[in-house]
C-alpha cells in the first residue's frame, strides 16, 4: 500500500490519541501552519520475510511524486535495515514478530532521532472465505469480492485489508504471423512470441477497514473487497485475487479511519490530501517536529479466489477489451511507411490480400499493435500461482 501524500494548503491536523476504553472514540484535531514534513510507512507482520521501512518526505500538489529519503539508520529492537532503494529499506535478516513482544521503531536521519511508541503483535485471525457474485452495486453491474470472517474467537477486532489481483485476457485479434522487411520487401513470417493471451496484476490503493469491537462477537460479514464492473476487461477471462488480512492494533485502526476521511476520495493514495495529522512517531530530540505515518505490527492472514466470465455472463457473449474494434482500423500502407510502422512497433500483420506461401513478398494489410499484442497491457507470463 502506498501512501502519496500531497497537501495544496499548509495545514497541520494534530492529534491521534488513542484511547483504551470500550470503542473508538474521536479525536480532536487542531489546525497549524507547516512547510515540510518526514513521512514513515512501517508495519512489520508475523510473516517470515524481510520486513520493510519506507522514508519519505510531504510533497506539494504541484511536484511529481514523494521526494524519498535516503541515508538513514533505521532499527526495529535488533534487526537493522538496509536501504536497497532510495528510501525503501529492507531488514537485513528475515524474521516475524512474536506475541509478547514490545516491538519499537528508530530511525536516525539528517542528525534527528525518531522514536516510535512500542507495539506488540495483535492475536492472528484467519480469513474464513472469500465470495464472488454477480450484483448491482451503486447501478452498475458487475462482480463483487466480499469477505466472511464467521464464528472467530479471540480479541482481534480491527483490521485492515489489500488485494492483489491478476486476470488473464486476450487480445482482440488472434494471428499466428508477424511481418519483416526484408532487402525493401514485406514477408509475412511466423509469430516468435506468444500476444494473444496474457496476464495484469495489480495492487490495491484504496484504504479498506474493519472493525468488529462493538459487536458481540468478532465477526466480519460481508465485507466488500472489490468490485469489477462488467464493462472492465478483467471480467473476460479468468481472474483472481489474493486477499491480504491484517489484524492491526486499536491505535493504528483510528489512525487508518482518519486517514480516510480526510482523504474523502474513492482513491484514497493519488488524491490530494487536506494536511498533516500525527501518528505514533515523534523525533526525540525536536518534539515540535511534525512526522506523518504510522509504525504497526500486524497478525496476516491470507486467502485467493479464482472465478471465470462464464460463472456470470453467457459465453457467447461480446467480451469486454482492453481496445474497442472501431479503434482496430485496417490500413494498406505503402513500403516506406510499413517500414517506419515496424521500426516503432505500432503495427502487427493482419492479412494478405492474395494467398502466398510465407517468406514471399507480398502487399500486406495492418492493424495498431495494441489490437493484436496483448504485451501492450500485460504480461504473457503466466504467474506461478495461477490455475486454469
Amino acid at each position: 500500500m502506498k501512501l502519496i501524500l500531497k497537501y495544496k494548503f499548509f495545514f497541520a491536523l494534530i492529534g491521534l490519541t488513542a484511547t483504551l476504553a470500550s470503542c473508538v472514540e474521536e479525536i480532536p484535531i487542531e489546525n497549524e501552519g507547516f512547510e515540510e514534513a518526514l513521512v514513515v510507512e512501517g508495519s512489520i507482520t508475523n510473516e517470515i520475510k524481510q520486513q520493510q521501512i519506507k522514508l519519505s518526505q510531504a510533497f506539494k500538489i504541484d511536484t511529481t511524486g514523494p521526494n524519498p529519503l535516503s541515508g538513514a539508520i533505521i532499527r526495529v529492537n535488533e534487526y537493522v535495515f538496509e536501504e536497497e532503494e532510495p528510501g525503501i529499506y529492507f531488514s537485513k535478516d528475515s524474521f516475524a514478530a512474536q506475541r509478547g513482544i514490545d516491538y519499537q521503531l528508530s530511525i536516525s536521519v539528517n542528525g534527528n532521532q525518531y522514536e516510535s511508541q512500542p507495539m506488540q503483535l495483535p492475536e492472528p485471525s484467519n480469513i474464513g472465505r472469500l465470495e464472488s457474485n454477480r450484483v448491482n452495486y451503486r447501478g452498475e453491474d458487475g462482480v463483487a469480492i466480499t469477505l466472511n470472517n464467521q464464528n472467530t474467537t479471540g480479541t482481534a477486532n480491527f483490521y485492515r485489508y489489500e488485494f492483489i489481483e491478476t486476470f488473464k485476457f486476450t487480445s482482440n485479434m488472434f494471428k499466428t504471423s508477424d511481418i519483416i522487411i526484408e532487402n525493401g520487401i514485406a514477408k509475412v513470417v511466423p509469430k516468435l512470441k506468444e500476444e494473444y493471451t496474457c496476464y495484469q496484476t495489480n495492487q490495491s490503493q484504496d484504504l479498506i477497514l474493519a472493525n468488529t469491537n462493538s459487536l458481540s462477537e468478532d465477526s466480519v460479514n460481508n465485507l466488500l473487497i472489490n468490485f469489477i464492473n462488467s464493462n472492465e476487461p478483467k471480467v473476460s477471462n479468468r481472474y483472481s485475487i489474493l486477499v491480504k488480512q491484517f489484524v492491526i492494533s486499536r491505535e493504528a485502526y483510528t489512525y487508518y479511519e482518519i486517514l480516510e476521511e480526510l482523504s474523502g476520495s474513492e482513491n484514497l493514495f493519488s488524491q490530494s490530501q487536506p494536511g498533516f495529522f500525527s501518528g505514533n512517531i515523534s523525533n526525540i530530540t525536536n518534539p515540535d517536529e511534525k512526522i506523518i505515518g504510522f509504525f504497526d505490527v500486524s497478525s496476516v492472514s491470507t486467502k485467493r479466489t479464482y472465478f471465470n466470465y462464464e460463472d456470470f455472463y453467457d459465453p457467447e457473449s461480446i467480451r469486454p477489451k482492453f481496445v474497442s474494434d472501431v479503434v482496430c482500423e485496417v490500413t494498406f500502407p505503402t513500403i516506406e511507411l510499413l517500414r517506419e510502422q515496424l521500426e516503432n512497433n505500432a503495427v502487427r500483420w493482419y492479412e494478405t490480400p492474395i494467398p502466398l506461401p510465407l517468406n514471399q513478398a507480398r502487399p500486406v494489410y495492418v492493424v495498431p499493435r495494441r489490437c493484436v499484442d496483448c504485451t501492450v497491457f500485460g504480461t504473457n507470463e503466466k504467474p506461478d500461482f495461477w490455475e486454469d
